[in-house]
């Protein structure tokens, strides 16, 4: 010891040089073995830092007092990996003295200089280490296994006292006899303790390839609108202008109520022409049939003349059911079904034109546009659940009726086939037009691919595989 320390009883050094070798000894992991090294050597000679050093490997600092990673790119870092590669086969302990010991003693003082020690001059990386620490001297421990050079040692203490504070020769022998059982307590093989986060990593990869490989039923879901069963299409009777529309979409009517009328002014003006040709016909008949019984011309001409009044009165026949087809009327109740009012009214309708329809509400159907992707799940008689947006929370069940085989954009402009279902029990609060959303159901596969099948589409669509 130096300075105002008192040495301490040799009964407590040695108790303390038994609890450190042993320590070191039966820690079960080097790492500790190294913390404990570097941070209990205090206990049997002073140290202001100490450093255990790896002697081979790229990486020279193994540990440091005080713990925590140590920067292997440092000029500390530098000078140890020059004094490790000085004294890398060097059994006994060195050291290291300051510029200014070499410069003031030429000749090594016999205090310091044992059998066991030599000093050594050190390196320029070396001094300014020393330097920076107000003149520090350095320790060289090498922990020795064995006296065999052929046993050379795989570690070794750099020891630091700072502010001119020197190694003595008793401080050098007792570090000497602590060296080996040190360097045995590092060298000695132990059996890897393993941590539980590989085996909580196994275990949770496990968990998820059981979770993966639940069986479960496919299931796909796409957009659902209803839509009237079997409703009464009404068909334009006539070529024509719709002139007035009497009904509103979702309006209850009854039979024979008026729905549009169209623009009759033609038909009037062509019925009241049938008339006149009708009055004109029938005055010239009666003309030839006061003519007939003395001129042989008009008894002859007299059968024409009855086929033309028959024509005209044809006509007249034919403008008059026309005139009253221009007031188009329903033959069954219900609830109106019409997308756009206000593009029929004006509009050229043809013979035959779908115009509306008359829907009984109690009768509905479900539209379902299923992705193009997702066709193969659909099979008919597969069970559906039906969640309106009306009432989200409850779902209703129905079954797949009918597939359709032409591709068609959805309303979110998604390539899909049109697919239609009825509903599993008399359901009659649903009105035509409510949406929502429908999961149909399919064939049993695992959880795995029910989670990865979309991915692995759009994987395979972007790799082009």
């Amino acid at each position: 010891m130096t300075g105002n320390q008192q040495p301490a009883p040799r009964e407590i050094v040695l108790a303390r040089f038994i609890r450190l070798c042993s320590a070191v000894l039966s820690t079960p992991i080097p790492q500790e073995a190294a913390a404990l090294t570097v941070n209990r050597i205090s206990e049997l000679v002073r140290v202001d830092r100490a450093v255990l050093v790896r002697l081979t490997g790229k990486h020279a600092i193994l540990a440091v007092t005080g713990g925590g990673p140590a920067a292997q790119d440092s000029s500390f870092a530098d000078a140890v990996d020059v004094a490790r590669r000085q004294y890398k086969k060097q059994q006994n302990p060195v050291v290291i003295p300051s510029e200014t010991q070499n410069t003031k003693h030429q000749t090594p003082d016999p205090e310091h200089q044992t059998p066991n020690t030599k000093h050594q001059t050190p390196n320029t990386k070396i001094l300014k280490v020393q330097q920076a620490m107000g003149g520090t001297s350095i320790l060289w421990v090498p922990l020795w296994l064995d006296r065999d050079a052929k046993s050379p040692p795989a570690y070794a203490l750099w020891l630091e006292r700072w502010h001119g504070h020197q190694w003595e020769s008793g401080d050098i022998e007792l570090l000497q006899h602590a060296a080996l059982f040190l360097g045995h307590g590092m060298a000695r093989p132990r059996t890897a303790v393993r941590s539980g986060k590989p085996l909580m990593r196994f275990l949770v990869v496990l968990a998820l390839l059981i979770f993966l490989a639940i069986p479960v039923t496919s299931s796909v879901t796409a957009p659902v609108q209803v839509i009237p069963d079997r409703p009464h299409h009404i068909f334009a009777p006539m070529d024509g202008i719709l002139k007035d529309l009497f009904v509103q979409p979702g309006q209850q009517v009854k039979a024979d109520t008026v729905l549009f009328r169209y623009d009759s002014r033609v038909l009037d003006k062509r019925l009241d022409e049938a008339y006149r040709n009708v009055a004109v016909a029938k005055a010239k008949l009666m003309r030839l049939e006061g003519k007939a019984h003395r001129d042989p011309e008009a008894r002859a001409e007299l059968p024409v003349q009855q086929l033309e009044v028959r024509r005209a009165e044809a006509d007249v026949d034919f403008f008059a059911k026309q005139q009253a087809r221009a007031e188009v009327r329903t033959v069954k109740s219900g609830v109106i079904v019409l997308d756009d009012p206000d593009a029929l009214i004006g509009a050229a309708l043809r013979t035959g034109e779908a115009v509306l329809s008359v829907a009984d509400p109690s009768r509905t159907k479900l539209r379902i546009m299923v992705p193009a992707s997702d066709v193969g799940f659909l099979k008919k008689g597969a069970i559906v659940k039906i969640r309106l947006d009306s009432d989200p929370l409850q779902s209703l069940s129905a079954v797949i009726e009918r597939t359709g085989f032409e591709i068609k954009l959805s309303e979110n402009q998604v390539p899909s086939v049109l697919t239609e279902a009825v509903w599993s029990e008399n359901i009659s609060e649903v009105l035509p037009g409510q949406t929502g959303s429908a999961k149909i159901s399919g064939e049993t596969t695992c959880m795995g691919m029910q989670i990865l099948r979309k991915p692995l589409i759009a994987l395979r669509s972007l790799t082009g595989l």
